[in-house]
């Protein structure tokens, strides 16, 4: 597995500013990831959860806390639409995240998937969004490992080339071979270089 389009850590100590706004311990396994790999992108990058097959696991959440979206700004965004005690981890290119969750044990917390869309039913071929009383009671948040090493290790998927290897994303025909969630990150990462998406 790779690890790209890191953005170097400017501050370690921010890990454990992250830490106390929250009030909980990360799992070293994730913050040494972080550590080395701040806001980088794994390839491959997609993950199953126990609803969904095919999802894109995104890229790490940015600890450098200075610049506009990090993990603290967007946890502000998100806190209202999920349970209390998760935290968000990753963010996909959807604005779906991954969240560590410690409703049950805060010494060794699940990873979940956090799905931005709302919870419907279909009754006489109508979305019916049924009342809740919580807002995060709305969304799905679907269980995907046991802990961070184990969500990796269950990646998979195309591998993708960082921009040392950058031609490869230029050959439009060649990145047609893609699709679903690994076309999604292909065209997010062209869409940062300024080039147009790959349409099949």
């Amino acid at each position: 597995m790779k690890w790209l389009y890191k953005k170097a850590l400017k501050d370690r100590n921010s890990i454990e500013k992250v830490e106390d706004a929250f009030g909980i311990k990360f799992p070293s396994d994730y913050t040494n990831i972080v550590l080395e790999n701040n806001a980088a992108t794994p390839s491959p990058n997609t993950i199953d959860t126990s609803r969904q097959t095919g999802k894109a696991f995104g890229e790490l959440l940015n600890f450098n806390l200075d610049v506009n979206e990090n993990i603290l700004s967007l946890y502000e965004e998100l806190k209202n639409k999920i349970p209390n005690k998760v935290f968000p981890i990753t963010m996909d290119p959807g604005g779906n995240f991954l969240c560590y969750d410690f409703r049950d044990d805060e010494a060794n917390p699940k990873v979940s998937r956090w799905d931005h869309e709302q919870k419907f039913v279909v009754e006489d071929k109508e979305l019916i969004i049924e009342d809740h009383e919580n807002q995060s009671d709305y969304y799905h948040l679907d269980f995907i490992a046991n802990s961070f090493t184990e969500t990796l290790t269950n990646l998979y998927g195309e591998e993708i080339e960082e921009s040392n290897s950058w031609n490869n994303f230029q050959n439009e025909e060649k990145l047609k071979e893609f699709s679903g969630e690994d076309l999604v990150q292909v065209n997010r990462i062209r869409a940062l270089q300024g080039l147009p998406p790959i349409e099949k």
